[in-house]
């Protein structure tokens, strides 16, 4: 989802606003953002069609507030995880968050 339609939808329908998934890879030093759609995730792209990046916690939570957003999910992907379920592609960790 661009960024760009993210903000209309907001807009457009203040009280239905979208769950974000503030995704952390386990090692990784960058955050992703996801929005729910229609049961999906989709993730936050910029208007050249890049996904965007985040350095750090501080600036996703800031640019999802300035849309309106103030809660998410914290996500942390584990691909690596030598104790989690068999044959899982990737372990993850929810936790909701206020921004």
């Amino acid at each position: 989802m661009k960024l760009k339609q993210l903000k209309y939808w907001i807009k457009s329908h203040p009280h239905d606003i979208p769950h974000c998934y503030v995704v952390a890879h386990a090692g990784g030093v960058q955050y992703m953002v996801e929005v729910e759609v229609k049961g999906n995730l989709e993730p936050l792209r910029d208007d050249n069609e890049q996904m965007m990046h985040f350095d750090t916690i501080e600036r996703v939570s800031g640019s999802l507030r300035k849309l309106g957003i103030e809660r998410a999910t914290l996500r942390l992907m584990d691909p690596y995880d030598e104790f989690g379920p068999t044959g899982a592609a990737a372990v993850h960790e929810d936790m909701e968050i206020r921004l």
